[in-house]
């Protein structure tokens, strides 16, 4: 199997166990203040999953350099892999297992806005962009926008790679 396919699965899988965790620890349910910040862990595991897959090709080709339209292109595969194995978890979790998540979100997120000042169309405005991301094809939309996005970031990590002039470790 391609390098790409087994980091974007396992990228999916450490995702989906990081919100399952967050889940446990209740941070989707009892402390939503604390889960806005946890929540980055699933940027920082797709953020490492790249940067390793870009070291990977990198000594995988025995080159010293990878060039940024390779980069992308693994990053756009790696990317997608990723984003649809997340997208079906996240589909199972709102409807499945924790079905009341989108609501406790918006109760917060409106005691925020109203604590803050905000006037109250502004708040019904923002709660309906929430409903709209957060339903069946709004979860379609975060699969291309991950996709783009890991294609983006993996051409920066290889240009900083390539600018590093050294030979990385190798990987085993």
């Amino acid at each position: 199997m391609r390098p790409e396919l087994i980091y974007g699965l396992w990228a999916a899988l450490a995702m989906s166990g990081w919100s399952l965790l967050e889940f446990a620890l209740g941070l989707h349910t009892t402390r939503l203040g604390l889960g806005r910040y946890t929540n980055w862990g699933i940027e920082v595991i797709f953020a490492v999953m790249l940067y390793r897959l870009m070291q990977q090709r990198l000594h995988s080709l025995q080159r010293y350099w990878l060039p940024v339209w390779e980069a992308m292109l693994y990053g756009l595969l790696a990317s997608l892999t990723a984003a649809l194995g997340f997208y079906v978890f996240l589909s199972l979790y709102k409807f499945f297992l924790n079905p009341s998540w989108l609501d406790l979100q918006l109760e917060w997120k409106v005691a925020q806005l109203r604590a803050a000042g905000t006037d109250e169309a502004v708040i019904r405005e923002k709660l309906a962009l929430l409903r709209q991301a957060y339903s069946p094809v709004g979860l379609a939309l975060f699969v291309p926008v991950y996709a783009l996005g890991g294609a983006a970031f993996s051409a920066c990590v290889s240009l900083w790679l390539n600018w590093r002039h050294q030979e990385l470790p190798k990987l085993d």
